[in-house]
């Protein structure tokens, strides 16, 4: 049986300018889990992230997001991926970039994701 949560996440590293919230809402979507991705206006090496789905996917995904180096052809990736509190999780019609909305930009087309 599933366990449906919802995770957010601070994600630390070479993670803006370089199609990491696109790269990471996509493939959330590919494994079935809602999500979200924001840039942090104040540092440009942090990206706020929150999570919904089973807690199985979810714990498997993070740990994928941290071991694929790197994430795309723009070399993005990360250096530290912590779970926030649950009062710090940003919710998903907040964030920036989420699956629901990740096809409505206009993204350059020449990247190539590497994080399956």
């Amino acid at each position: 049986m599933s366990n449906y949560v919802c995770k957010g996440f601070r994600a630390v590293g070479k993670c803006q300018g370089v199609m990491f919230r696109q790269t990471i809402v996509r493939s959330m979507s590919n494994h079935g889990i809602k999500g979200g991705a924001s840039n942090d206006k104040n540092n440009e090496n942090l990206v706020w992230i929150t999570m919904e789905g089973d807690e199985d996917k979810i714990n498997e995904f993070s740990k994928k997001l941290m071991n694929t180096k790197p994430l795309n052809s723009w070399g993005a990736q990360l250096e530290s991926l912590s779970e926030v509190p649950k009062h710090e999780i940003i919710s998903l019609d907040k964030h920036q970039v989420t699956t629901n909305n990740v096809d409505s930009f206009k993204w350059k087309k020449n990247v190539e994701f590497y994080l399956k």
